[in-house]
């Protein structure tokens, strides 16, 4: 699958907003609209308020009496997005990973292809969240606390049981999550942002989960 285009993401941004805090104004969306556009294309950092104001057709002064500085926007952005869109792709890793069917192998390799189709999907999104994290307390804070907290709580449960069963090396959760992390997003990144082209994310995601699986036997 190909990284998703603005259009999408736009399109998914505002109508978690929108589930968030109600039908929106004209002027509200076309700055929200305006800033991701904004932000995708030339970064957080190179982006200005004025610029978001001039693509959206509104006075600065409508962003500032409406979202407060850019930080607080960027906020407003994330986090309807982070309960909208990526909680639901925790609740769709514990489902697989309380299937009895399945050994940790396929089970990884499944959570991995649905985590890459969200990428793809929201590929605009990603990229400004990996620009920000590690240059953002406030955003690195807000994902940690709806996301990642939940996730490695989840985790601590799920390779509990492996670990149980013999199946499975002891290994801390937010270990297991870096390698996890690491392995998925350097390769998201070197297929949608490097050396585009044409992938095979089957086996590809098949060696990286044999890997993982596999070095974590005991």
């Amino acid at each position: 699958m190909k990284p998703g285009d603005l259009t999408e993401a736009v399109a998914a941004v505002l109508a978690a907003v929108e589930a968030a805090e109600g039908r929106l104004a004209p002027k509200k969306r076309a700055v929200i609209e305006a800033a991701l556009l904004c932000f995708a294309e030339t970064g957080y950092a190179a982006t200005s308020t004025r610029s978001i104001a001039h693509r959206a057709g509104v006075a600065e002064a409508t962003i500032f009496r409406h979202f407060g500085t850019k930080a607080d926007l960027l906020l407003r952005l994330v986090r309807p997005v982070a309960a909208r869109l990526i909680q639901p792709g925790l609740v769709e890793a514990q489902e697989i990973f309380a299937e009895t069917e399945g050994n940790l192998e396929a089970k990884i390799a499944r959570m991995m292809t649905a985590r890459l189709a969200f990428a793809d999907r929201y590929a605009p999104l990603v990229r400004i969240l990996l620009q920000e994290l590690p240059v953002n307390p406030e955003l690195h804070g807000l994902l940690q606390d709806s996301v990642i907290g939940g996730l490695i709580r989840f985790l601590d449960i799920a390779l509990g049981e492996e670990i149980a069963q013999g199946r499975l090396r002891p290994i801390p959760a937010p270990r297991f999550l870096r390698i996890l992390a690491s392995m998925l997003i350097g390769y998201w990144i070197a297929r949608s942002m490097v050396a585009p082209g044409e992938w095979d994310d089957e086996a590809e995601i098949a060696l990286m989960a044999g890997l993982l699986a596999r070095g974590l036997k005991p």
